[in-house]
């Protein structure tokens, strides 16, 4: 997982209100369900779409902001970061974090090449996810204007309990 260089807070969960609002887009049903209910636990307010298209009717149809985009990298009709070009013409300041399946294996160079894109390798535990959307939010909060280059989160990604 590649997270901003900051240390680790004793309280990471208790860094932000738990208000944000996350978009998650996963077009596995099952496993988005994991990952919604999972930071609905946080007490995170989440918006779930299964294609870039039912994401992008969400949101067009608010004028809240979004905090976080959580995204797979594979998708049916355009890929994670075309997506989040899309939101990002939006959400100019929106914090994206992608996910994927294909591990190490996969090239990543291209995805999340701009400012505030991270990735999260599946499966990931309910841990990981928490930790590492609650310190991408926290950072954002804090450093708005201020990129921190990425570093592998090794500790917390290899994690015995992993989603299945």
């Amino acid at each position: 997982m590649y997270l901003p260089d900051l240390k680790q807070p004793t309280d990471p969960m208790g860094a932000l209100t738990g208000a944000e609002t996350i978009l998650v887009v996963d077009d596995n049903d099952s496993f988005r369900n994991i990952i919604c209910t999972f930071l609905q636990s946080g007490g995170y307010n989440i918006l779930e779409a299964g294609t870039a298209s039912e994401a992008a009717t969400i949101v067009n149809s608010r004028a809240e902001m979004i905090d976080l985009v959580l995204t797979d990298v594979v998708l049916p009709e355009v890929n994670g970061d075309q997506l989040t070009d899309y939101l990002r013409f939006l959400f100019p300041k929106i914090t994206v974090l992608y996910m994927s399946g294909y591990g190490n294996a996969a090239n990543f160079q291209s995805v999340g090449s701009q400012a505030g894109a991270h990735m999260l390798p599946k499966p990931f535990s309910k841990r990981t996810l928490l930790l590492a959307v609650a310190q991408l939010l926290h950072w954002r909060e804090q450093n708005s204007e201020k990129l921190i280059p990425p570093r592998a989160w090794n500790g917390i990604a290899n994690s015995s309990h992993s989603l299945v």
